[in-house]
Order: structure tokens, then C-alpha cells, then sequence
């Protein structure tokens, strides 16, 4: 079994980076982003004056922007919570979601056993912002205080908020902490504990808006400039970050089609032990025995190494060391690894140092690009032989590849404590290419909010308006596919990024139901189009071979082949001739209604227009598939053969057009398709009369195309035909509930029809609204149009018992299914979505990762201090009483303390605590607190069908009532 690891996934947000486009971009350009601050900004931070006035004090640090704002609710974290909670923390919370989510690994499935591997620095903010107020301690309790910034709980968190079922470990080695996660998680993954980790760490040094103080041979560099491996450095920078990786098996991740951005050929960790001069400083041998024993582990020898990320702190003695370890392991006179170190770009990171060098040399390997050692001047003498292993780039050069062999990088990070490790990348392998796509994609966005759901599409529009030569196909998949779905949609189909760039900014946004009830509507004859079929047969090989089956059935029956109508472009006018009309259109609904089955599809109920209720028969069991096709074929003959008709919509109420046909004796009702689309059948000459008299009553109508008087008494011996013809099909219960449009009555699953049914279906009016009337009841309801045009859904829209309605017409265009399923989904419709896909070729990409809610959650500076008692006086006083109790009644108590503790403002009598984000040590802490505000006892077990605070102060009142 292969011991490479696939790095499938990263994310990070580094000083002057928010995401790793940026980070690579500053890195590549050789830009330094640690921040110079201004005596204003280090004031109002809290820097005393007297401090700044020190000729030591270097104003000088690398930052992350607004570590104060996270999104609570997207974790279903209570915002108190989230107020205590050590920021470090809720970084690795947000990076660990886009690591994975980068790499396609966070979709509706459950993400199985994911490790976590994870540190942290130390806690400035609680000292500076939690204990350092005692009313937090006192209103929250040390248990709350605990869980939300001890280490212990840093990647058991993440593993419980993200669902992950793998091992979750705390890691801690100092500078190393992150790199050392890397190293374990591999083993994690080698040994079988999970099948993805996750591995990285976070440092955030309080308040950000201060410098150092320097102090003469110490590690901190005198001028605010950190210049590894430079004849003039002097020390470090202080810097804030966070990253993150997502690791696979290499096997596994080519198995599972990931994007894979390198290869983690082997690592190696050790101790310095005390073979160096104090706890503090590195040691020669534990570094020479790390890298050989990485590169041992790796099989690789390190003269095929083209760029190695080193430790450098830029320190004096650090460097020396470093280099003398380096230059054991890498001998003189082989070919020249360019030497670099991100602590001139951001400052050092401390327990995030290491896993920022990894991702920026994966970002290296991904690009064939080698990033310049940002701010030397002059390398250290060790670096000048030509003939050394060593070079220093000083601006970004391309990355050509050695004869024969893959490119490499390595990493190294050495922690004070002495813990080192090394790592050992190689580039992936070349993804094979795809064929060149054809034809129009469809991609998704979705969102936990509307205002989240606008940003993500923002974001991906730029993404996709920037990288012009982005394969579409790769980007669709990736959204359909890849990512986690949320209730809050949108859906383009776009033929290029431009395209799709200019639709994400302009698409209708949805909120998708819960569980909704599709309802599949078959149109009738009038919607029919030359190349209907087209666009889905040469997308979708279900379809097609539906399509063809049907087809040679009827080519067999009447001797012309129907493909020639739905695939091509009909010179001839054939798709509008009735005997062919109808098993044309019945033949596509039909092979419409298996696929959209094929992709997930599961309908609640089916209804069919005149015709279009044979394809309905069909999808229900009730016909087999040749029965309809014998069926439609005997129907359009017979109609073909009646006497000639005309047809006219009139758009007036049935009471008025019955009034309006009183002494037309030979006019029908043929269809009642909306409360004032009614459509009248029968000769000639008597609806040219109604159209004299709509005219002179100032009646809107429309006459239509058809030349037979459809549904009407003209059709009585065609009727009667069919009748005979369908007598011989045997009678079949259906499968699924079918509406009828003579009568609007609902068959339900296992239902028969009554003998007769396909006469009388042929010579009655078609009671479209009726039928679809006798499915609005439904709250959740969707209804589908499965055929050309949208001629059903936009008679539906004027039916008022069904405008609560989600509508959707499948095929509005020729070419156009797409959009239809795009809507579906949106609407709530869970699909297939390789099946969508249809075995076309597609690779993952990286996307913008959802974009998280600005919310600010953080203790300011600490108050002078208020008892406990004080405070929940305090909020007692404020509490809303109007609607939920006066701030005096045991009502109001328990939503005072519950306000108090959740710091969510907007509590109801009837809340339930968890579905607020309580958890359990949190409710009992609650109920502590209101035995003692209402001074009677509370059962906890009686509360937990129904944990709300009219439940609590109920019981409440009821004890004490027992106790008078």
C-alpha cells in the first residue's frame, strides 16, 4: 500500500491575505505584510504612552483582519457562547469547514471518519478579555469558561460542530504545533483511524493593534523586519494566522476523483533532547536525524528537492544551526534547491508557523512557480559557493521540472522545546486531460441565509469572471456535486464563465422546501415543437433509449419514425398533423417523466392534459409503455379522421361562455384551463358566429391553429373507437396517485380506472383546473410542466387555490432542461446529481467557500465589576413582559436568566433550549439558576419533551403552589 498522502483540501487567512489567492499572490510578488502601527492605533488599543516612548518598543506585527466577527449561527453555536470562546478557536472552526469544503468534502452526505489534528497559542483573550472581568467568570461559570478556551477542547469542538467521526486531538509542540499535526494525521491516515484529517493551527496574539518589545539578544528582531537566512537579519516579527489542510490517502483520493494539490511522500518528528545549549535554542543533530529520517520515509533522495520552506526565524543562531543541518543532509555539488521561509512575508506564526510554510509551498508546486525569499539583501556567507546546494531567489521564477522526476519541496518547522519535523512533497501527478465540453452547464449556489446566499454568488461570479479558461463543466460539477447544499438557492446555465459570471449576479434567488410534494403535469396537443427531443437525447442516454424504443414501436405501426420530428428540424410541418402530433408528444413526455425518475425525482402526484394523461397512464404503471404508444397512435388516427373543426380560447369565466353559447347548439366546452381561460370546440361556422359575438361584446379570445374540434360531440365516433381498442388493455392498478382531468378526482396508488375511461376522456372537457385544484391542498406543493413550453404552468398561475404554488416548466425552450432542473433544486427537489451529469467527463476545482456572516462576537475591555445578583436583576428589569410575561412573574425570571446565558435577545415563552444551541451542561447551569431566582424546585426529567421557559415556570409555580 502506497504511504503518500494527497493534500485534497486548504485554507488559511494570513497578515495582508483573507484567503489563499491572496496569500499566494503576496507571496509570489515577494511582498512583506506585517503591519507598521501608527502611535493613534497603538493608543487606542491600550498601549501605554510610556511604552511607545521606549526607544526598545517595535510597533511592528502581522495581522489577520477582524479576528472579532464569526459566524455563530452557521455552527449552531449560542451567541454567548461564541462571546467567551478563545478566537483562536473559532478560526480553526471556520478554516476546518473551508478545507474541506475547498476539497469537495462536505456535501449532504455525512462526512464519515474525518480526524482532526489541531493547536493553538496561547490565550491572550482570556486573560485580557474573559477572567480578567470577574462578572464573566460569576454570571457564565468557570465550567462555560473552560469549554470554550481550554485547549482540550479545540479539535474535539471542531469534530462535534462539523460532524466528525475520526479521532480529534489537541496537539501542542510550541513553534512546531502545526506541522506536527500534519505529521500525526498522516499516521492517522497510514494506520486507518480515519479516511480524512484534518490538520493546521491558529495563533492570535492580543490586542493585535501593539508591537514587542525588543530586547538585545533576544529572538525579536530590533527594526520590525524578519530577513531569514540574511547576512544582516537579526530576528523575528511577531504574526497572527490560521490554516488548515485537509489530508487523504494519495489511493483513496485518486479512487475518489479529488482534486489533489501534492503528494506528503513521508515526514519524520524527534526531540532535540538536551543535546543543545538551553531548552530554547535548536540543536544541530535532532534537526540532521529529522531530515534524514523525512526523506528516508519518503524514498527520496533530497538532491531531487527543488525548494525547500525552511524554519527561519531569522535569528543568528537559529539560522546558523539550521543551515549547518541542511547542509549535512544536502551535499555540495548537486543540483540547487532554492531556499525560502514565509517568516519574511507574514512574521512568525507560532502554533500556525508550520502549516503556513506547507500550504505556501503546495501553492508552489500547484503553480510550478518559485517564490522569491522576500526582503534579502544579502545572503549569509553559508549560501554564496556556487557549488553549494543552496540558492536564494530573489524575485519568483518559473519551476522547471528535473529531467525524469516529479518536482519536490519540503517543510520544516522546529518548535522551542526542541520538537522538529520535516516534510516531504511532491507534486500530484498530471490530471489526464478532458474532452472540450459542448453545450450549456448548470451551476448552483446555496446558502444558510438570503444575504449569505447573495454573497456566495458574488463571490463565485468573480471567481469565475477572473479565470476565463476555468472549464465550465469542471465548475458546474463542482457545485452540484462537491459542496454542501443549503436552503437558500440559485441556479444558472451558462455556456462559458463570462456568461455565467454576468447570470450568478441576476439569478432569481429561492428558499427551498421542506419535503415537497412534486406534482408532474403532461401537456396536450399545441405544445408539440419540430427538435423537441433533441437537446436531452444526445445529453442523456436513458432518455435516448426510451426515446428510440418508442420510437420503433411506432415506426412499426404507422411506418414513420419519429425521431425525424423530435430530432430534427421537421421541414415538412409533420410534429402539427394529429395523427402524428399526438404520439410524438406522448412518446417525449413519456421518456421527459422516466428521466427526471432516472435523476431522483419522486412525484406525489401526476396529471396529464387531454393526451398528455396517456404518458401519466404510463409513469403510473396503469399502461406499459407499448399499450400507450398502440393507444396514441389509434387516438391521433381516429381524431385525424373526424370531420373538421376550429377551436377558439376565450378568456371569460365558464358561466359566461356557457351564457355566451346559449343558442349555438353545436359548440362545446372542450377545456377549462383557468377560472377565465375556457376553450370552445365544434364546427366551423358556429364559432365563427361566437367569434362575431366576442367581438361585439368586447371579449378577449384567441383562435387556435387546430383543424378538428377536439373534445367536443364531433369526436363522439372517434371516442367510441378508442373505446373498443382500449377494451382489450387489462385493467392495472397505479403506482402513483394520478388526478384525472375529465372529473378532477384524485386515483389514488393502487387504484384502478373505471372501464370506459379513455372514451370518455376523448369526448368530455378537459377540467385542467378541477385537476389541479385537487392537488393545492398540499403546502409543500411543486408543480412540474414535463413537456415543451409552459403552457400548463402559466394556466396554473391563474388558478388562485394554486398560487401558493412553486411552478416550474421543465422544457420552456427546446434546449432548455437544464434551467428547469436548476429550478427544481432550487425549489427544494433533491436530484441526482451525477446522474444529472450523465457520465460526462468533470474534475473537481477550487470555489469560493461559503461565506460567513460578519457577526461580532467578543468581550471588550473589562468593566468595573457587577455581582452577579445585580446583573440578573438587571435583566429581569429589561425583559420583555408584553408578550411573554411581566418582568416580575416566574415567566418573566426564566426568560431573563435564559437571555442572560444564551445572549440571544429574542427568546419566546415557548423557545426550546437546544434548538436555541444550549447544550447540556448549559441547561443544567440553567436550571440552577432558576431554582435559586424562584426558589422551588425544578424537575429536570419531566422537562425534556418540552424545554421551554413557559414549561419551567409552570412547574415552577406548581411546586410552589404544592408547597403553600
Amino acid at each position: 500500500m502506497s504511504q503518500e498522502i494527497a493534500v485534497v483540501g486548504m485554507a488559511g487567512r494570513f497578515p495582508g491575505a483573507a484567503d489563499l489567492d491572496a496569500y499566494w499572490s503576496n507571496l509570489v510578488a515577494g511582498r512583506i505584510t506585517v503591519s507598521r502601527l501608527g502611535r493613534a492605533e497603538l493608543l487606542a488599543a491600550g498601549v501605554p504612552a510610556a511604552r511607545l516612548d521606549d526607544p526598545g518598543y517595535v510597533p511592528v506585527r502581522g495581522t489577520v483582519a477582524d479576528p472579532e466577527l464569526f459566524d455563530a449561527a452557521f455552527f449552531g453555536i449560542p451567541p454567548r457562547e461564541a462571546d467567551l470562546m478563545d478566537p483562536q478557536h473559532r478560526l480553526l472552526l471556520q478554516a476546518a469547514w473551508e478545507a474541506l469544503e475547498s476539497g469537495g468534502l462536505l456535501t449532504d452526505a455525512p462526512p464519515g471518519r474525518v480526524g482532526v489534528f489541531a493547536g493553538a497559542g496561547f490565550n491572550y483573550y482570556l486573560q485580557q478579555h474573559v477572567l480578567a472581568d470577574p462578572a464573566v467568570l460569576e454570571a457564565d461559570g468557570l465550567l462555560s469558561v473552560v469549554l470554550t478556551n481550554e485547549k482540550d477542547h479545540l479539535a474535539t469542538r471542531i469534530a462535534y460542530r462539523l460532524g466528525l467521526g475520526g479521532p480529534a486531538i489537541t496537539v501542542q509542540s510550541a513553534c512546531s504545533t502545526s506541522l506536527t499535526a500534519v505529521h500525526l494525521a498522516c499516521q492517522s491516515l497510514r494506520t486507518g483511524d480515519c479516511d480524512v484529517a484534518l490538520a493546521g493551527g491558529a495563533y492570535l496574539a492580543l490586542p493585535q493593534e501593539s508591537g514587542y518589545q525588543y530586547e538585545p539578544k533576544g529572538i525579536m528582531s530590533p527594526d520590525g523586519t524578519c530577513r531569514p537566512f540574511d547576512a544582516t537579519a537579526n530576528g523575528t516579527v511577531p504574526g497572527s494566522g490560521v490554516g488548515v489542510v485537509a489530508l487523504k490517502r494519495a489511493e483513496d483520493a485518486r479512487r475518489d476523483g479529488d482534486l489533489i494539490h501534492a503528494l506528503i511522500s513521508g515526514s519524520a518528528i524527534n526531540n532535540d533532547g538536551a543535546a543543545k545549549v538551553g531548552y530554547t535554542a535548536p540543536g544541530v543533530a535532532g534537526q540532521v536525524d529529522v531530515l534524514t529520517r523525512a526523506y528516508a520515509a519518503a524514498g527520496v533522495d533530497p538532491a531531487t528537492v527543488g525548494y525547500l520552506e525552511a524554519h527561519g526565524t531569522a535569528t543568528e543562531v537559529g539560522d546558523a544551526i539550521e543551515l549547518a543541518a541542511l547542509h549535512e543532509v544536502f551535499k555540495p555539488g548537486e543540483a540547487h534547491c532554492s531556499l525560502g521561509s514565509v517568516k519574511a512575508n507574514i512574521g512568525h506564526l507560532s502554533a500556525a508557523a508550520g502549516v503556513a510554510g506547507l500550504i505556501k509551498a503546495v501553492l508552489a508546486l500547484r503553480a510550478r512557480r518559485l517564490p522569491p525569499l522576500a526582503g534579502v539583501t544579502r545572503p549569509r556567507e553559508e549560501l554564496l559557493d556556487p557549488a553549494g546546494p543552496f540558492t536564494v531567489d530573489t524575485v519568483a521564477r518559473d519551476w522547471p521540472a528535473p529531467p525524469g522526476q516529479p518536482r519536490r519541496a519540503a517543510v520544516s518547522s522546529f518548535g522551542i522545546g526542541g520538537t522538529n519535523v520535516h516534510l516531504v512533497l511532491t507534486e500530484a501527478p498530471p490530471a489526464e486531460p478532458a474532452p472540450p465540453a459542448e453545450g450549456p452547464e448548470l451551476l448552483v449556489v446555496s446558502a444558510r441565509t438570503e444575504d449569505a446566499l447573495r454573497a456566495a454568488a458574488e463571490r463565485l461570479a468573480a471567481h469565475l469572471a477572473e479565470r476565463p479558461g476555468l472549464p465550465l463543466r469542471d465548475a458546474a460539477t463542482t457545485t452540484r456535486e462537491h459542496r454542501r447544499h443549503f436552503p437558500h438557492r440559485l441556479a444558472v446555465v451558462a455556456g462559458d464563465p463570462a456568461a455565467a459570471a454576468h447570470a450568478l449576479t441576476r439569478a432569481p434567488h429561492r428558499t427551498a422546501l421542506r419535503r415537497p410534494e412534486v406534482v408532474l403535469l403532461f401537456p396536450g396537443q399545441g405544445a408539440e415543437a419540430p427538435g423537441m427531443a433533441a437537446w436531452p437525447y444526445h445529453r442523456f442516454p436513458g432518455f435516448a433509449a426510451d426515446l428510440d424504443r418508442g420510437a420503433d414501436h411506432v415506426h412499426a405501426l404507422l411506418g414513420v419514425d419519429l425521431r425525424e420530428l423530435l430530432l430534427g428540424d421537421d421541414p415538412h410541418g409533420l410534429v402539427h398533423r394529429t395523427d402524428l402530433t399526438q404520439p410524438a408528444l406522448v412518446l417525449h413526455e413519456y421518456a421527459l417523466g422516466r428521466l427526471l425518475l432516472s435523476l431522483g425525482v419522486k412525484p406525489a402526484a401526476l396529471i396529464g392534459h387531454s393526451v398528455g394523461e396517456f404518458a401519466a397512464a404510463a409513469l403510473a404503471g396503469e399502461l406499459t409503455p407499448d399499450e400507450m404508444l398502440r393507444l396514441v397512435v389509434e387516438r391521433g388516427a381516429l381524431m385525424q379522421r373526424a370531420p373538421e373543426g376550429r377551436m377558439v380560447v376565450v378568456l371569460a369565466a365558464e358561466p359566461e361562455v356557457r351564457r355566451l353559447l346559449a343558442d349555438l347548439g353545436d359548440l362545446d366546452v372542450a377545456s377549462l384551463n383557468a377560472p377565465e381561460v375556457v376553450v370552445v370546440s365544434g364546427p366551423a361556422a358556429p364559432v365563427d358566429r361566437l367569434l362575431e359575438r366576442l367581438r361585439a361584446e368586447g371579449v378577449q379570445h384567441r383562435p387556435l391553429p387546430a383543424r378538428r374540434a377536439f373534445h367536443s360531440r364531433m369526436m363522439a365516433d372517434a371516442a367510441s373507437a378508442l373505446g373498443a381498442a382500449a377494451a382489450g388493455v387489462p385493467a392495472r392498478p397505479v403506482t402513483v396517485p394520478v388526478v384525472s382531468s375529465v372529473d378532477g378526482s384524485l386515483l389514488p396508488a393502487g387504484g384502478v380506472r373505471p372501464a370506459g375511461y379513455w372514451a370518455e376522456q376523448l369526448r368530455r372537457p378537459v377540467r385542467y383546473q378541477d385537476a389541479v385544484e385537487a392537488v393545492a391542498d398540499r403546502s409543500r406543493l411543486v408543480l412540474v410542466e414535463v413537456g415543451p413550453g409552459s403552457g400548463l404552468i402559466g394556466s396554473a398561475r391563474q388558478i388562485p387555490a394554486a398560487r401558493h404554488a412553486a411552478m416550474v416548466a421543465l422544457q420552456p425552450r427546446r434546449a432548455d432542461l437544464l434551467g428547469g432542473l436548476g429550478q427544481l433544486w432550487a425549489h427544494g427537489v433533491e436530484l441526482d446529481w451525477p446522474a444529472v451529469r450523465a457520465g460526462a467527463p468533470a474534475a473537481r476545482t477550487v470555489l469560493p467557500t461559503h461565506p460567513f456572516a460578519a457577526t461580532r462576537h467578543w468581550l471588550d475591555a473589562a468593566a468595573p465589576a457587577v455581582p452577579a445578583a445585580v446583573q440578573v436583576a438587571d435583566a429581569v428589569a429589561d425583559a420583555d413582559g408584553a408578550a411573554d410575561g411581566a418582568a416580575d412573574t416566574p415567566l418573566g425570571r426564566v426568560l431573563a436568566i435564559w437571555r442572560t446565558l444564551l445572549g440571544v435577545p429574542d427568546i419566546g415563552a415557548d423557545s426550546d433550549f437546544f434548538a436555541l444551541g444550549g447544550e447540556s451542561l448549559l441547561f443544567i447551569r440553567m436550571i440552577s439558576q432558576v431554582q435559586r431566582a424562584l426558589d422551588a424546585p425544578i424537575d429536570i426529567a419531566a422537562l425534556a419533551e418540552s424545554p421551554t421557559p413557559r414549561a419551567i415556570a409552570d412547574q415552577a409555580v406548581a411546586d410552589q403552589a404544592v408547597a403553600g
